[in-house]
């Protein structure tokens, strides 16, 4: 969870003028106080303590957040509880692999299905165009300027990581300064590529895959800066509260009993918090430029410290994802050259037929749409979340590859932006939904509306790289998951699980094509 700029240690000339003018105070116990100046902040809370100068150090240093108590029944819990620890295998490799899977079958028969219609499409094309592919053109057009784009985008990335390196050198301060050069930067970014992808003349399949993987150099530089930046916020935390619990002279009063009950729960949860994070690289020693270039090649969006390490390379398993990548490319190209190509061109035409015309006719192609899609909505979700991120994730050893749950399983819309992309829902939950809470003080139900207008906002800059136009399709449809998740929780729909995952799977079908339909067309 990113939060807001956390207690900063500056030195506060004007404290030093303040405590001075408070009376009532005897000279030792001010020129404790004095001393601890040095640690001074700018940050908030409420703590109820008679001793007033005390109280206002304590005030300004330790960071209190109503709407995330740390503490539970008397137990800390963490802001930023680390992920699994354990590996973890993608879902169909657990059910698919073995030979006494109960999934085995439904496994095959569906590939079996897909190379059969592949293979139909295969020879009737061949036999009309020969070897020809306007979409095979359009995949290796500027391929290598589109290659050192990407590179550039990649290595941008690393302005967050120097931002880390001056904070623990000490040159700035993240509650000071690196947040906000973080933050600016991270806006700059965001807007400079999409500018730049969209002069580019690059084809549409090109521009697309720049843009989503700027999103997710984007979502990875955010959660490493201010991952890092709350832990620092904390390792400030600590350093003050315990020199101010050495330092100070507190009297052995009901008022000041109080106080000191702070100073040591801030010790007990920064500590706690620390220690949580790591059991073997300690915060801060975890800037390191080895570190964060792991983190960059592993396939998550959300930075911890430690994430679960298998203890070799399977090269044939490796083998068998980099044959699924290129067979579902080709399979996607086929599909997509035979089906969907030729549909869409007429949909694009219909935009110079009159609109009577135009209206009457988009039922009918959308008929023919749906289903293509479908298919390619299938081996999409296949060839990024399965081969593609075990692939990665097999080369790098990184060991928790829940990368989707059983979303065809899903009841709800709610499930399903859970299960679909089980990575960006990890950055949602807690760099969005979770910061929208603590930064902002809203309740759940407002950070869940933020969060989906959130998405919806990322979603229909998508399509406006995609189609070079603003229409709010996907942006209404987005939203319209909100009634829908609330519908779904209605006792009729609760005690019918199968009808809530026929009419989820209508969605399905529908929603994807109907939205691509439209910005083809309208």
């Amino acid at each position: 969870m990113s939060v807001l700029p956390a207690p900063t240690l500056t030195k506060s000339p004007s404290e030093q003028v303040h405590l001075n003018r408070i009376t009532n105070k005897s000279s030792n116990q001010r020129a404790s106080l004095a001393a601890d100046d040095e640690y001074t902040v700018q940050s908030g809370g409420l703590i109820n303590d008679t001793n007033e100068i005390a109280t206002q150090l304590v005030l300004k240093n330790i960071k209190i957040n109503k709407s995330r108590p740390r503490f539970k029944e008397g137990v800390p819990r963490s802001s930023f509880a680390p992920g699994k620890k354990e590996c973890v295998d993608s879902i169909l490799d657990r059910y698919t692999k073995t030979d006494d899977s109960p999934f085995m079958g439904v496994f095959v028969v569906f590939w079996v299905g897909v190379f059969s219609i592949v293979f139909n499409y295969v020879v009737h094309y061949y036999l009309d165009k020969g070897f020809k592919s306007e979409l095979g053109e359009l995949f290796f057009r500027d391929i290598f300027k589109i290659a050192l784009n990407d590179l550039i985008m990649y290595l941008s990335i690393y302005f967050t990581f120097f931002v880390q390196i001056l904070v623990k050198r000490g040159w700035i301060k993240w509650e000071t300064t690196g947040w906000i050069v973080t933050s600016v930067y991270e806006v700059g970014y965001l807007v400079f590529f999409v500018d730049f992808i969209e002069r580019q003349d690059y084809p549409w399949i090109g521009k697309i895959f720049l843009f989503l993987h700027s999103l997710v150099l984007l979502m990875k530089m955010h959660s490493y800066g201010f991952y890092n930046g709350y832990l620092w916020s904390i390792h400030n935390e600590l350093k003050f509260s315990r020199g101010f619990q050495k330092k100070i002279e507190l009297s052995q009063t009901e008022q000041t009993s109080d106080l000191a009950k702070t100073i040591e729960d801030s010790i007990a949860f920064c500590q706690f918090e620390l220690d949580t994070q790591s059991t073997q690289t300690p915060f801060p020693s975890n800037i390191s430029l080895a570190n964060f270039f792991s983190y960059t090649m592993f396939p998550t969006l959300v930075y911890q410290i430690e994430y679960p390490r298998t203890d070799k390379i399977r090269w044939s398993y490796v083998a068998e994802k980099v044959m699924a990548i290129f067979g579902v490319i080709f399979l996607m190209f086929i599909v997509a050259q035979n089906s969907l190509y030729p549909l869409a061109c007429e949909m694009i035409q219909l935009k110079d037929t009159p609109f009577s015309v135009s209206i009457r006719r988009f039922p009918i192609l959308l008929m023919d749409f749906i289903p293509n899609f479908l298919l390619i909505f299938f081996l999409d979700f296949y060839l990024i979340w399965d081969a593609i991120l075990n692939c990665l994730a097999e080369l790098t050893m990184f060991g928790d590859r829940e990368f989707y749950g059983p979303w065809w399983n899903c009841i709800t819309w709610e499930d399903f932006s859970r299960l679909w992309n089980i990575p960006v829902h990890k950055f949602l939950l807690r760099h969005v939904y979770h910061s929208s809470i603590s930064a902002f003080h809203l309740n759940k139900t407002q950070a869940t509306l933020f969060t989906f207008l959130f998405s919806s906002v990322i979603h229909e800059l998508t399509m406006y790289v995609l189609f070079g136009k603003f229409r709010g399709y996907i942006f209404f449809f987005q939203m319209f998951q909100l009634p829908l998740i609330y519908i779904a929780k209605l006792s009729f729909f609760k005690e019918r699980k199968l009808l809530g995952n026929i009419q989820f799977w209508l969605g399905i079908m529908l929603g994807p094509a109907l939205v691509a339909s439209l910005y083809l067309t309208f």
